[in-house]
């Protein structure tokens, strides 16, 4: 019963040091400590600990001090304290929050980062990327980079899926061998895909701009992602984008 003792509010020496005393009835400190498998002064520190909330109580004996235990019924006191002390700070809270609150929203928008690794965590993050509010999405990618995590049966499959959904896509890539892969896609809506010289554009990290959100997976080496969500840097993303779009496109 260490961990239920525990869970009710005891730490892990009182719940020692009160079984030990519950098996053992009447004893010394020396007994306890031996019983509960912790050392002397250490139980002396519990013992006090656990007589302060009512559980153990004390008397003398001839010239011993014995320590005895009090009725385990007295835990429910104890969590009728927690739960007294829970809501005053309750009350507590209630006071200051509004002002906490204020000064939150006067501190001006707050970026979130968020980090996701190994393979599964891009799939998680391709995942949210198809839960887009604006169905559109600015990608910026190296095809060569992707086919190695990627295989083509999988990118089909996510591509079938934004496509039943709805959501537009513009992608600039680069690939060896030059433009000849994604040909069809150009013509096929709601892609649009435009390639670009690696000797122009060097991309060893996959961006994607959706809504206020930029995702940007690292698909060399070491394979993670990170979503950063921020307005005023997912406005700068987008137009840096147009602009290589345009050059892509000439």
């Amino acid at each position: 019963m260490l961990k239920e003792l525990q869970d009710i509010g005891l730490s892990e020496n009182e719940a020692k040091v009160y079984l030990a005393s519950l098996e053992l009835g009447p004893a010394t400190a020396d007994q306890l400590a031996k019983q509960a498998k912790i050392k002397r002064p250490t139980t002396y520190v519990q013992i006090k600990s656990l007589m302060d909330v009512g559980l153990m109580s004390t008397y003398e004996e001839g010239k011993k001090t014995f320590f005895a235990p009090e009725s385990p019924e007295l835990l429910k006191r104890l969590l009728s304290k927690q739960r007294e002390a829970v809501d005053a700070r309750e009350r507590d809270l209630s006071t200051f929050l509004p002002e906490l609150i204020r000064q939150f929203e006067g501190a001006g928008e707050r970026p979130v980062v968020r980090f996701f690794s190994g393979k599964e965590g891009l799939v998680a993050m391709r995942e949210e990327i198809l839960r887009v509010q604006e169905k559109e999405l600015l990608v910026i990618f190296s095809d060569d980079n992707l086919a190695k995590i990627f295989s083509e049966k999988e990118r089909d499959e996510y591509s079938t899926e934004r496509e039943r959904r709805g959501i537009r896509s513009r992608l600039i890539y680069t690939r060896t061998g030059g433009a000849t892969k994604y040909d069809e896609l150009l013509s096929k809506s709601p892609t649009n895909a435009r390639y670009i010289s690696s000797d122009k554009c060097s991309i060893s990290a996959d961006v994607i701009i959706y809504d206020n959100k930029i995702a940007y997976m690292s698909t060399q080496s070491r394979i993670f992602g990170v979503v950063l969500e921020d307005a005023n840097i997912a406005v700068t993303m987008r137009s840096l984008f147009e602009q290589v779009w345009e050059s892509a496109g000439k």
